[in-house]
């Protein structure tokens, strides 16, 4: 359906390769990933329970811009390629992207990427700047009020736990812990090398298969991420805080039950997504409406997460009409009806538009790739679920979700 063009392969040393085909495009990404970020706070390896400190992932992520001395990203620069990295609570991805020759770049990815070079020094100088970077998300009022959230639905979840770590965790880190983190989980078994290129596959794969040679596996399993046992309640029902704002910012959550199929968790996610845009966003009549009347503003949003590991529904609002907004909340998950069937297939239509649009995204190619290895479940299957839903699918998934466990937080101004 989607005519993708690609080669997948096991190398000797457990590393997944995804290649996929761009016929006559010049650009070129390749990826490293590996399935390790914020939530790796507490692991299993060769039968030993390890305890990391919060952030460290990302810490790490920081600190491997650094090879043989000097910064990667100046080496790319020289290459005529840029790259580029991130930190998810689930996975860490490093990435370049040329309209030159990829020989060099690609072998500088795999290279940097598979050597640790770090020291005390290097790692004291990155702590400033994580610091800086950790106040000025604590400074945003909207990504304050998501934190928030998180902490108050979850009392044992690492979802309560910023990317970043606390500013404990980052003024605590040190050289050693880091490294252990690394050899943990930087081994070939637990990496996916993607590539979107229009350059023949073959001859990639083979290139990747050469360098690849001289990483062989040092572990004997791969490090697997422990979830602490979280209790259905919230943390805290209600929770609120001043900042320098001008208006209130107000967010309410829905803790719900986790899904532990992935293709559930896919298909739950879509069709609620499909029904938030139905009733919280322009397709709705009364949209404007909230807005004339001041409920809602520009700033405002609303989210849904379903995993293996985790579930929920959040909406938020920066709004001077508290209680109204409260209000429109609760009415929006109580009275939940059928999405209009007209509405609900336009809806569908822009999704699969999305699908598409994707598939010429490079970047965002390549991290989908990535995070359905690490999830295990195939892609291009993926982007098809959206065909098995319709009004009743939905309104069927929607109505089996349990919302009684609610968490509200305010931002008000100080």
């Amino acid at each position: 359906m989607f005519n993708l063009a690609f080669q997948t392969k096991k190398l000797k040393n457990g590393a997944l390769v995804i290649l996929i085909q761009k016929p006559d495009y010049v650009q070129s990404l390749f990826m490293c990933g590996f399935g390790v970020g914020g939530f790796n706070i507490k692991e299993r390896s060769e039968n030993m329970v390890y305890e990391n400190k919060g952030g460290c992932a990302h810490y790490l992520e920081h600190q491997m811009f650094r090879y043989q001395g000097e910064d990667v990203t100046d080496l790319f620069a020289k290459m005529q390629a840029q790259t580029n990295a991130f930190t998810s609570y689930s996975e860490t991805a490093y990435y370049f992207y040329t309209t030159s020759e990829i020989e060099k770049p690609l072998q500088l990815l795999l290279d940097f990427v598979q050597n640790l070079d770090i020291n005390a020094e290097s790692v004291e100088k990155e702590r400033g700047i994580i610091a800086s970077e950790f106040a000025m998300y604590e400074q945003n009022p909207e990504m304050r009020l998501i934190k928030e959230l998180l902490v108050s639905m979850y009392k044992n979840h690492p979802l309560k736990v910023d990317i970043l770590g606390s500013l404990d965790d980052i003024e605590s880190i040190q050289l050693e812990d880091l490294a252990s983190f690394y050899r943990r989980n930087y081994d070939p078994k637990n990496m996916v090398i993607v590539g979107v290129t229009g350059k023949n596959l073959d001859e990639v794969l083979k290139e990747i298969e050469r360098i690849e040679e001289k990483y062989p596996s040092k572990i004997g399993e791969r490090a697997v991420c422990i979830f602490p046992d979280e209790p259905k309640e919230v943390a805290r029902s209600k929770y609120s805080l001043e900042m320098d704002v001008v208006q209130p910012y107000v967010g309410i959550a829905f803790k719900l039950e986790r899904k532990e199929n992935i293709i559930d968790c896919l298909l739950y996610d879509l069709a609620f997504s499909i029904w938030l845009d139905a009733i919280f966003g322009p397709s709705n009549p009364k949209y404007q409406t909230w807005i004339d009347e001041k409920i809602i503003t520009q700033i405002c949003g609303a989210e849904v997460d379903f995993s293996q590991d985790h579930a929920y529904l959040m909406f938020y609002a920066q709004t001077e009409k508290i209680e109204e907004f409260k209000k429109l909340v609760d009415s929006l998950v109580q009275n939940r009806e059928k999405i209009d069937p007209i509405v609900f297939e336009s809806l569908k239509h822009q999704s699969q538009a999305r699908n598409i649009r994707l598939l010429d995204r490079f970047e965002g190619l390549a991290v989908e790739m990535l995070r359905a290895y690490i999830n295990r479940y195939d892609f291009l299957e993926s982007l098809q679920l959206i065909d098995s839903l319709d009004t009743d699918k939905a309104f069927e998934i929607l109505s089996s979700v349990d919302f009684s466990q609610k968490a509200e937080v305010m931002i008000l101004p100080s």
